[in-house]
């Protein structure tokens, strides 16, 4: 089985003071084929935007490899970053095809610009493990509660009610709170529990943690 789960990559682009203008003229002026900036797009959004930072849409015209899709840069104060992709054509994209339309944007446009421009360019990976989400000590337990439960019990038996005690008490400790659905995603994609299952042990973990940060408050 594999050791992560697939994510949506995010990707952020940090400036140099003043240089913010620049790359975003930069940035429209290199949409070739089959990406083109969607002006008229991008100011609606800014229209209705509850904010004033700066917003860019590009459009990826649809391929045999990919389907057409959004993709916006929202602007910050330290430059821009990725809050979304949208298909424009299809119901949804899947990891895959998110991931492969953010580094096509990446490869043709966004790192050419930045290389030229000396502007830093962060790219996350589009692949994630427990490591990346919580500490050592948390992932281990979790692993040993997972390696040694009886799937179709969930953590019912004594035992195994012990080890997921354990994983509870060590990811309150630690105050590095695991999403529910990439705690489910895990549990079914990487140590292979039934989807009800997952999601019965992660809203477990998710109602146990609320219980436990109340009565430390009180």
């Amino acid at each position: 089985m594999a050791a992560g789960i697939e994510m949506f990559r995010d990707m952020s682009l940090t400036v140099p003071p003043g240089a913010t203008a620049a790359l975003r003229t930069a940035l429209i002026e290199a949409a070739v084929a089959p990406w083109r900036f969607d002006a008229e797009r991008a100011e609606e959004i800014k229209r209705n935007a509850v904010s004033f930072e700066d917003v860019l849409l590009f459009r990826h015209d649809a391929s045999d490899q990919l389907p057409a899709a959004g993709l916006t840069l929202w602007g910050r104060e330290s430059g821009y970053y990725v809050p979304n992709i949208v298909p424009l054509e299809a119901r949804s994209l899947s990891y895959s095809q998110y991931n492969s339309i953010l580094t096509d944007f990446v490869d043709r446009i966004a790192r050419p610009v930045c290389d030229r421009l000396g502007v830093g360019i962060e790219l996350s990976s589009g692949s994630q493990s427990l490591d990346d989400w919580t500490t050592e000590d948390v992932a281990t337990r979790l692993r040993r509660f997972s390696a040694a439960a009886n799937k179709s019990t969930g953590a019912s038996h004594p035992m195994d009610q012990r080890r997921w005690f354990d994983f509870l008490v060590a990811s309150h400790l630690s105050e590095k709170e695991l999403d529910v659905e990439t705690l489910a995603r895990w549990l079914r994609e990487v140590d292979g529990w039934d989807e009800e299952t997952a999601y019965d042990l992660a809203g477990n973990y998710q109602n146990a943690l609320a219980l436990l940060t109340y009565y430390d408050e009180h």
